[in-house]
């Protein structure tokens, strides 16, 4: 068996560098020699957008960056340091011009793990204002956010000019992909006319195949052999039994020895049984690739035959 089933990946350590449109990036840009602190004409231009567009919520923070909350969900999952963050944006300068946009839906949307990434530290400071669902308008001045070296370029035209002052509009939609994997699961039954998949109070849909209610039940520290087929939502087959002899995974359930969805889904099942496994990446390898076959973040589907119970 490969490295596939050994114990679950968690999720940390991950650097996202975010492309926006035309080029552009959300990385944080380094200071040069040249360095000269703009902070306060920075501050003087978000007063002024602020009083010319007469918005007086604005919440200024003591890096000088201007929080503005437009949707506010207090009793939600506040976002934390460590967390992967996915959210939808729309960046604009001033005076309106668009040099970045997300994807309008869960799944597009862009992501960073909070606090471990190289995301500017506006928009890292911004999103840790805020709830699972809530929105809000980020100000960032340039040192929280392109600096002098801008970003983006000529050509593209959706640049973002040295030491300028940025606008977000945010909206935090997923915590550690979440909402993200279940909208792929589903897009992935309605597709493909799956009905009859249960979903687990985790996010793991269990779909039974074949039953056989007279089989021995597969409860934690049994030792369990099953057959089975991998594959990602694309279709392709990262790993199979076929691909070993036909020969039958044998572990412990219960014990960590594999995936946290195929401990929670084979516990499921008799021998005898016949099911597919839709795994949110959160109980597969979550952030970190096994291989090269699994990318990741990945759902996966499994195939599952138990063979036998002991």
């Amino acid at each position: 068996m490969k490295k596939y089933f050994f114990s679950v990946m968690h999720r940390f350590g991950v650097v996202l560098c975010l492309a926006l449109a035309g080029g552009a990036t959300l990385s944080s840009c380094s200071k040069d020699e040249t360095y000269v602190d703009y902070s306060a004409t920075d501050d003087a231009l978000i007063k002024t957008y602020l009083t010319t567009n007469n918005i007086t919520t604005a919440q200024k923070q003591a890096s000088g960056l201007y929080f503005i909350p437009t949707v506010t969900n207090a009793n939600a999952t506040k976002v934390t340091i460590g967390q992967n963050v996915s959210f939808l944006f729309t960046g604009t300068l001033l005076n309106g011009t668009v040099f970045g946009t997300s994807g309008q839906d869960v799944t597009k949307a862009a992501s960073f793990v909070l606090g471990k990434s190289n995301t500017i530290s506006g928009l890292q400071e911004g999103i840790s204002l805020m709830h699972l669902g809530d929105k809000a308008t980020l100000l960032i001045p340039s040192g929280l956010a392109f600096g002098p070296t801008g970003s983006g370029s000529a050509s593209s035209g959706t640049t973002v000019p040295p030491n300028t002052v940025v606008r977000f509009e945010v909206e935090v939609v997923d915590l550690n992909y979440a909402a993200t994997d279940d909208a792929l699961i589903k897009k992935y039954l309605a597709a493909n006319n799956i009905t009859g998949a249960q979903k687990t109070a985790s996010g793991l849909y269990y779909l039974p195949v074949v039953a056989n209610a007279t089989g021995t039940q597969a409860v934690a520290n049994k030792r369990v052999s099953v057959l089975y087929t991998g594959k990602l939502l694309d279709g392709s087959t990262f790993d199979a039994s076929s691909q070993r002899g036909n020969t039958p995974f044998t572990f412990t359930l219960g014990k960590g020895e594999v995936i946290p969805g195929w401990d929670e889904g084979i516990a499921l099942m008799r021998k005898g049984e016949k099911a597919t496994l839709f795994i949110p990446s959160a109980l597969g390898y979550g952030p970190v690739s096994p291989g090269t076959a699994i990318p990741a973040n990945s759902v996966l589907r499994f195939d599952v035959e138990v063979t036998d119970v002991q």
